[in-house]
């Protein structure tokens, strides 16, 4: 009875993989700034997210022996963390993410792009992917900030936490640019132009190969 159950299990994780990949980075995206008149709750909350982006990504990747072990210090950082609270551990827990993150995209993208790849799930890596680059964007600006102080400037009151540095990263990426807060060294300003050139070139190229599978499957056979 428990072997079947956990095979269920098991079973409903792999097929549902990057299903959770994606709620977990919409939840991480949209739903703290309603959180903010319960601050201690609002820190649990986005590190019990990080876990569920973690467990999604070791579904993916776990067959590769080192991106496994990776996927194993990361975990533990991040449970370290939650007891600790240190910024050191929260940063380097945040790259492990991040690696752990775009690995699991690159493997996905990889299946989804190929000739027996399924259109639907091309279309929902896109989604996925496309949030994925704003994530790791706000990871690397933030982590720019905490290594490089005073490299970003804000017009208003705005508190540099990670969050903030996820929205720069969107507002970046869509070359929205609302100028409330600005890359002012030139470490800032190189990477604010790759999550630009990273963001756009992500839905040219996303775009054409979903045309392309969408005219291959139109396609009649001769």
């Amino acid at each position: 009875m428990i072997d079947k159950l956990r095979s269920n299990i098991t079973h409903f994780a792999d097929t549902h993989k990057i299903h959770l990949l994606l709620v977990s980075i919409i939840i991480l995206v949209f739903l703290p700034p309603f959180l903010t008149e319960l601050p201690n709750f609002t820190d649990s909350f986005i590190k019990l997210d990080f876990l569920m982006i973690l467990i999604a990504c070791y579904l993916i990747i776990r067959k590769v022996k080192s991106s496994r072990f990776i996927g194993y210090i990361t975990f533990i950082l991040v449970i370290i963390d939650a007891f600790l609270e240190s910024d050191i551990l929260n940063y380097i827990g945040q790259l492990g993410i991040s690696y752990m993150v775009i690995h699991a995209f690159t493997l996905v993208l990889k299946e989804a792009m190929s000739l027996q790849g399924d259109t639907k799930n091309l279309i929902l890596v896109s989604i996925t992917g496309y949030l994925i680059i704003g994530l790791i964007g706000g990871f690397l600006s933030a982590g720019l900030e905490y290594i490089y102080p005073n490299s970003y400037s804000h017009s208003a009151d705005i508190v540099f936490d990670l969050y903030t540095f996820i929205y720069y990263s969107f507002v970046t990426m869509t070359t929205l640019g609302y100028g409330d807060m600005i890359p002012i060294t030139q470490k800032a300003q190189a990477l604010a132009l790759m999550m630009v050139i990273s963001g756009q070139l992500f839905l040219s190229v996303i775009i054409a190969i979903n045309i392309a599978k969408f005219m291959q499957k139109k396609k009649p056979n001769v």
